[in-house]
């Protein structure tokens, strides 16, 4: 109220009050049930469960996501009907009805700080380094299996969405206050994880008390800082660090006394932190690395890491040894930036297991990554012919994301060809012309294009019958077209467009709102013709189709 009270000047503040039974039920039956009716013979137990949650939407949110994952029956919702309700009752049922290497994955959140956004990306490779997940059989991704596995937190509610991509997967996500508070509480009580910083919040605890925390637990989160450790303490035990940097001094972590580290996992919060790298390439049994270095030259020495799963640098221009190669478990390759990376001589081994590299400076070694599933490559102008081999993308069939970049003035004439396994592409810098966009619209199982810095070059667009069948999303920013010419029949399943510094496009062609699946349109503030145009495609769907859905965004510059 304080904070409402202070920021309104000509607004109506609205009171925040507990549901009443009718807006309770409401919100329990829309979230277990959807658009369905209460089975009649649920209807008595769902009241009074409804009722015992005090009007609480978390409550009711929490016990609903509970309630719509087990069995629809009078039995199984009646031993939730007499008890008390307390929050952290509600989420322990939750908990317990996770099965247990689900319970895992959802304790290890504990170990990000309050408010803090978690990317899919990242809690997905932690899971798979700490060897959480389970698969049917060995061909499954397991990256695919655990982001599966994050879907089930987030339907009992215990895990929040903050972001989607652009193709709808879970780009970002975070735990509630009070859903953290639960989670810190059961990590600890299980030994299976300590939030350092939650159970000791000043340094003075922390010092005295780390030392012998550290042989109690096998996973900790601990502040940069902690970590200057003195050379006496050690811990044959941890085999995970989760670490947060601070603001101030910050001195060079220590990892030496770590001998069974598997995990060491910095917080990307654009600092300058880094390890000594020659105690991290001593920790044999190292899976995940991500950190940044002390500069961008990765020293030979990493060849020492054999079980290296995943390695991610803070940093640009990093230059990366031949020996890199020789690390055979090696999963995903992630910086800012990489340097061309050199090859063995004679080399005829691959990184078989390499699922991701990104971003690859002039990169054209292709073969040596078969089963590549996520590739980015930056060309530079005077390197572009030399690295670019036309035809050669084609080869990866597991690859299913492809970002190219090219920092060049010139047009190309490339006889671009794309692997037909392609669900996401972004093109940045002049690439393709317009008329020749049947290449990408052929594609297809491609669900995401992102055009970006003249990535098309030319005025006119026409697209044709049987073009974009799956496409998505469409993101355009930074073109000079002025003319689009299409049909609803050419984007049929196109839920979001974006149109960002098209300086020249002076109207969205009028079938696109045709589109039934058509959710978003995006548009920045500096053309106000395609905001109009935007807006009129808008109320041509409310009035002639009675649809509301439809969406019209303004990106502020």
């Amino acid at each position: 109220m304080d904070v409402a009270s202070y920021a309104a000047i000509s607004w109506n503040i609205h009171m925040m009050r507990f549901l009443d039974d009718e807006q309770s039920w409401r919100l329990f039956h829309h979230k277990v049930f959807g658009d369905q009716d209460c089975p009649l013979e649920l209807q008595s137990v769902g009241e009074t469960i409804v009722k015992r949650c005090g009007g609480l939407p978390l409550k009711i949110v929490t016990m609903a996501g509970l309630l719509s994952r087990i069995p629809r029956t009078p039995k199984s919702w009646q031993q939730f009907e007499g008890n008390d309700w307390q929050l952290g009752s509600i989420l322990s049922l939750s908990y317990n009805h996770l099965h247990p290497h689900l319970r895992k994955c959802f304790l290890y959140m504990a170990a990000f700080p309050q408010d803090y956004d978690i990317h899919a990306s990242e809690i997905i490779k932690l899971w798979v380094a700490e060897g959480f997940m389970e698969r049917q059989n060995e061909s499954e991704n397991v990256e695919m299996v655990a982001e599966e596995c994050l879907e089930d937190p987030i339907k009992q509610t215990l895990v929040l969405i903050t972001c989607r991509k652009s193709d709808g997967k879970i780009k970002r996500c975070r735990l509630h206050s009070m859903v953290r508070d639960f989670c810190v509480r059961q990590a600890g009580e299980e030994k299976f994880l300590l939030p350092v910083m939650d159970y000791f919040p000043t340094p003075i605890l922390r010092k005295h008390f780390l030392p012998q925390l550290l042989q109690n637990h096998p996973r900790i989160s601990v502040s940069w800082h902690d970590l200057h450790l003195r050379d006496s303490t050690h811990s044959l035990s941890t085999t995970s660090i989760i670490c947060i940097p601070q603001r101030g001094y910050r001195p060079k972590g220590s990892v030496q006394n770590f001998t069974s580290l598997r995990v060491l996992h910095v917080l990307h919060r654009d600092d300058r932190s880094y390890w000594e790298l020659g105690q991290v390439f001593e920790l044999s049994n190292l899976t995940y690395l991500a950190s940044n270095i002390p500069d961008s030259i990765v020293p030979p020495a990493i060849s020492k890491l054999q079980n290296l799963q995943t390695l991610i640098i803070y940093r640009y221009g990093v230059h990366l040894p031949v020996e890199i190669w020789s690390l055979r478990k090696l999963r995903h390759l992630i910086a800012f930036s990489f340097h061309p990376l050199s090859l063995p001589e004679g080399a005829t081994l691959s990184l078989e297991s390499l699922q991701t590299l990104s971003v690859a400076t002039n990169f054209d070694e292709l073969g040596m990554i078969p089963n590549i599933n996520k590739l980015g490559i930056c060309y530079s102008e005077e390197n572009f012919y030399a690295g670019y081999r036309a035809g050669y993308l084609r080869s990866l069939v597991r690859l299913e994301k492809l970002k190219l970049q090219k920092h060049s003035s010139f047009v190309p004439h490339l006889n671009l060809v794309f692997p037909l396994s392609l669900k996401k592409l972004e093109l940045s810098g002049r690439w393709i012309s317009w008329r020749d966009m049947t290449i990408v619209g052929s594609l297809p199982n491609l669900q995401v294009l992102k055009l970006k810095k003249y990535a098309c070059y030319g005025e006119h667009w026409e697209t044709i019958d049987e073009e974009f069948g799956n496409l998505i999303h469409l993101l355009i920013d930074e073109s000079n077209l002025k003319c689009w010419t299409t049909d609803s029949n050419h984007f049929p399943r196109l839920q979001c467009l974006t149109l960002h510094r098209c300086p020249y496009l002076d109207a969205i062609p009028f079938d696109i709102g045709e589109i039934p699946t058509l959710e978003l349109i995006e548009i920045d503030d500096h053309n106000q013709s395609l905001l109009y145009s935007a807006k009129k495609i808008q109320e041509e769907q409310r009035v002639h189709w009675g649809k509301e859905g439809l969406k019209v965004a303004v990106k502020r510059s």
